[in-house]
């Protein structure tokens, strides 16, 4: 009886077995390798977009490709020549010698917009009476503006700002998904800013320039 070859049978196993596992090692390294290169190509492919918002964040208002800062007191307030509901023309600069509260709002007729323009329609004597004039600012058009004013019996200047140059001046243009920051600017007699208010409610547009006079 012939004998089998024990020891060349087990080498041929564990040779075969030493194959499947390199097979197999292979398999798992070009997985691991194809799945780093997919994470990789991600993160090449998402890191210009997040870098671009945080550009978007961290730049304040862009206007000419220029750079700007948020308005403080003491500042000269940006000068606007902008058309109102009636279609005649208005600029900051008609205003010298008074005092100007100007508030930009993102959409005549929609709620929070509706509550603010209310708000300083209802506090016309006040206003008056510290000297005030107020001028409400958004991209709506004038026809759009002047229905607002009718259906609300608003009673004073609504400015449209359609191409939003006079937002961006102010720096409240782009930082929101309305478009408009709402937001708010006391400007004295000599057309310097008295009071700025980033993000301002709806109702403390009037409230909170009478706190600068301390009315």
């Amino acid at each position: 009886m012939k004998m089998k070859n024990y020891p060349d049978e087990i080498a041929e196993t564990t040779s075969h077995r030493a194959g499947r596992l390199n097979l197999k090692n292979s398999s798992k390294s070009k997985g691991r390798g194809a799945a780093v290169f997919l994470i990789l190509s991600g993160v090449l492919i998402i890191l210009p977009f997040l870098t671009g918002c945080e550009r978007k964040e961290k730049a304040v208002g862009i206007s000419g490709g220029e750079k700007m800062v948020k308005l403080k007191i003491g500042d000269t307030a940006p000068a606007f020549e902008l058309l109102e509901q009636n279609s005649k023309m208005v600029k900051l600069s008609d205003f010298a010698g008074k005092k100007v509260l100007v508030y930009f709002y993102p959409k005549a007729g929609t709620p929070g917009c509706t509550a603010q323009a209310c708000s300083v329609r209802d506090s016309a004597e006040p206003l008056k009476n510290a000297g005030i004039v107020a001028l409400g600012i958004s991209p709506d058009k004038p026809d759009s503006q002047k229905k607002f004013d009718e259906k609300h019996n608003l009673g004073f200047r609504l400015l449209s700002d359609p191409d939003h140059k006079t937002a961006e001046a102010y720096d409240v243009w782009g930082k929101s998904i309305f478009g408009i920051t709402r937001s708010s600017f006391l400007i004295d007699e000599q057309g310097k800013i008295i009071g700025a208010w980033y993000g301002v409610s709806s109702t403390d547009t009037v409230p909170k320039a009478m706190e600068v006079l301390g009315k």
